[in-house]
């Protein structure tokens, strides 16, 4: 079997669970030397010129602008950069404008994009004009399975995957296939798929480190879901000891001490995550631990940063506005992340209404399994300790229990869903 590997741009404290490590020691010289942040940032932002000044003298070229598109989007990647998102939208939407025939290149530029900004149900469309100027190449085919993942339109799914039997003749169409498999209730071959993954770019020589600890923190997370936090922690450490800048591996640790109330070293490695680029889940994480930890004033600073990075104002988090993107904003109104926003909150226990209405505009979006989930757990926790929800009584209850029953309808064994199944299904009505 021949794997594609594709380039990076197109894809302390006691950690406890056996053992002790520090955040240092994730970067011995074991680990393969990597750009520092700033370099990167550098090399990339010198790509974005060089492509700028190539469409500038030829206005006409559609690979010029598909290849700026993929400049934006490398700086996108790196720093969850909306800004840099939206001009590698605007980038590839030139280049079709250009030329559309035999221009899948464009076209999935314009899906990732697009899906960087949240933007679903238009990654949906850009990603069907790629299989069709493509003719269904396997590298359209499988970003239009991921878009459908992402929008939990799982009938579709099935079908496509029915039809493309070569989808895991590739890393990517392997990591694909192992969230189909987490979906439908089989971690066991997700595992198994992601390893191979790992296995193919290991094998494909230097030069791929980047690409490799990537998939490393997959499996990390997947293992997470599973509930194998042992397994989880090597592979996240793996990670790193690959490149020191995998933020989805130092996310992966982070919640790790999340979960076991690891508090001091939650926020440890949140700092070291989000200095890389800002998640609203870590930071969420830190929000909480910091009040654990009786640093409310802290606490307090951090949470307007995730309000700005999610561009919330005061009106909407009160609840006297809706959350952006309604359905009046139309589907191309431009994404945060409602959800993530939404799970830190019912969490923490706070702002609870405007958990249960962030929830509900994802599910306008993206009906998957973690869409259904984070609408039952906000809605029940808003059902559950705000005063306010007794109006609505236990109508809230039962849309959190119809909810979270969709959530594990695939089969799921998701240890987080399955967790919040039992919580809510085991609630008692208060009869109001």
């Amino acid at each position: 079997m021949r794997f594609q590997i594709l380039t990076v741009t197109a894809i302390a404290a006691t950690i406890l669970l056996g053992g002790c490590v520090s955040l240092t020691s994730l970067r011995t010289s074991a680990a393969v030397v990597t750009p520092t942040r700033a370099e990167t940032l550098a090399e990339l932002n010198k790509a974005i010129e060089f492509n700028q000044s190539r469409v500038t003298r030829d206005p006409q070229g559609a690979i010029g602008f598909a290849m700026l598109s993929e400049a934006y989007l490398a700086v996108a990647r790196l720093n969850d950069d909306d800004e840099a998102a939206h001009k590698a939208e605007l980038a590839a939407r030139r280049s079709l404008e250009i030329r559309t025939a035999n221009n899948g290149r464009a076209a999935r530029r314009l899906t990732e994009a697009l899906l960087a900004q949240h933007r679903f149900v238009e990654a949906r469309e850009s990603a069907e004009l790629a299989m069709q100027v493509s003719g269904n190449d396997p590298q359209s085919v499988r970003q239009f399975g991921e878009v459908l993942l992402e929008l939990g339109d799982y009938p579709e799914f099935r079908k496509l995957i029915g039809s493309h039997g070569d989808l895991k003749d590739s890393p990517e169409g392997l990591a694909m296939m192992a969230r189909w498999h987490e979906v439908i209730g089989e971690p066991s071959i997700s595992i198994s798929l992601l390893k191979q993954a790992i296995d193919a770019v290991g094998n494909s020589g230097p030069g791929h480190e980047s690409v490799l600890s990537w998939y490393q923190a997959q499996l990390g997370w997947a293992m997470v879901r599973n509930g194998d936090l042992q397994g989880a922690k090597a592979a996240f450490e793996s990670a790193l000891q690959t490149n020191s800048l995998e933020r989805k591996a130092l996310a992966g640790m982070a919640k790790i001490a999340f979960d076991q109330q690891d508090w001091k070293m939650v926020i440890a490695l949140s700092k070291e995550a989000n200095s890389i680029a800002p998640l609203t889940d870590v930071m969420g994480w830190e929000v909480i631990a910091l009040e654990k930890l009786g640093k409310v004033a802290q606490s307090d600073e951090l949470l307007e940063k995730i309000q700005k990075v999610n561009q919330l104002t005061q009106e909407e988090i009160e609840g006297k506005v809706h959350v952006h993107g309604s359905e009046d904003q139309g589907a191309a109104s431009r994404h945060t992340h409602s959800r993530l926003y939404s799970r830190f909150l019912a969490d923490w226990g706070r702002h609870l209404e405007f958990a249960h209405h962030a929830a509900e505009e994802d599910l306008q979006w993206r009906k998957d399994i973690h869409a259904y989930d984070t609408f039952a757990w906000a809605t029940y926790r808003f059902w559950l300790l705000d005063p306010k929800a007794r109006i609505e009584g236990d109508g809230l209850l039962r849309e959190a229990q119809i909810a979270i029953k969709k959530a594990l309808s695939t089969g799921t064994k998701d240890a987080e869903i399955v967790a919040h199944s039992r919580e809510i299904l085991t609630a008692k009505p208060r009869g109001n």
